[in-house]
């Protein structure tokens, strides 16, 4: 309790030093000050106010707080990205046309481009050349398709892609749109013959690992409705490929 009253005397004697005109004459003692600084305990207590003092200067010396930087999104995650792909794949004849009783498996290459509407959904637009090689075990016959003959169907497909856990490794996705084929039955002598052209139905599934944010391997599955001469097709298809995005 003394060195509490000491500190506090010291205090106001130093504010009314502080605050006396020059010239003026010294304040008057204050009665009992001198005996009170001379009890046990004073030092400490202009001890104390030193060290207030010092701490209060370091503290106007620090520099203004600096806000951190923001990181910026993952080029995958940003409206407007543009990306683009390719794909091997192996595809499957299936359904009640024609083509299905001539026709079974093959390979084929697709390209692929999105356009990202937000960070979890995307406009993507698919370009494909599938074969299918004719089914084994058909009897020969030149009608209505030869036996040598190879079925390549083209299409053009636009796609609406949505993504989940868009900003981790792995990133599944669901697709669905509308597209244009061109079946083309091709022939060894250099011959070739459109046949059941017309719109389809594509939907799937995928995913994509990403080995660098802007690098990722895309792995899907689709199937594909179409409808041309009144016929229903039906067309499967795996396909394996990667997908980049460019940009800043």
């Amino acid at each position: 309790m003394n060195v509490r009253l000491v500190g506090i005397v010291a205090g106001c004697a130093a504010i009314v030093g502080l605050g006396s005109p020059s010239g003026a004459s010294p304040a008057a003692p204050v009665p009992g000050a001198a005996g009170l600084l001379s009890r046990p305990g004073a030092q400490a207590g202009f001890a104390g106010f030193e060290g207030a003092g010092a701490v209060a200067t370091m503290l106007r010396r620090q520099p203004a707080p600096v806000s951190p930087r923001t990181t910026p999104l993952l080029r995958r995650l940003r409206k407007g990205t543009i990306s683009l792909g390719a794909q091997i794949s192996y595809g499957f004849v299936r359904g009640s046309s024609e083509l299905n009783d001539h026709f079974d498996t093959g390979l084929g290459y697709a390209f692929r481009f999105r356009y990202m509407l937000s960070s979890r959904a995307a406009l993507g637009f698919s370009f494909e050349n599938q074969r299918y090689n004719r089914r084994d075990g058909l009897p020969v016959s030149p009608t209505p398709f030869a036996t040598d003959s190879q079925l390549v169907v083209t299409t053009v497909a636009s796609e609406a892609v949505v993504f989940f856990h868009r900003e981790r490794e792995w990133t599944p996705y669901l697709l669905g749109g509308i597209g244009f084929a061109s079946p083309n039955v091709r022939y060894d002598r250099k011959e070739s013959r459109r046949v059941n052209e017309g719109p389809f139905l594509v939907a799937g599934a995928g995913v994509e690992k990403f080995v660098r944010p802007r690098f990722s391997l895309d792995f899907s599955l689709r199937g594909y409705g179409e409808v041309g001469n009144s016929e229903l097709s039906m067309f499967s298809q795996i396909s394996a490929g990667i997908h980049l995005y460019p940009g800043d």
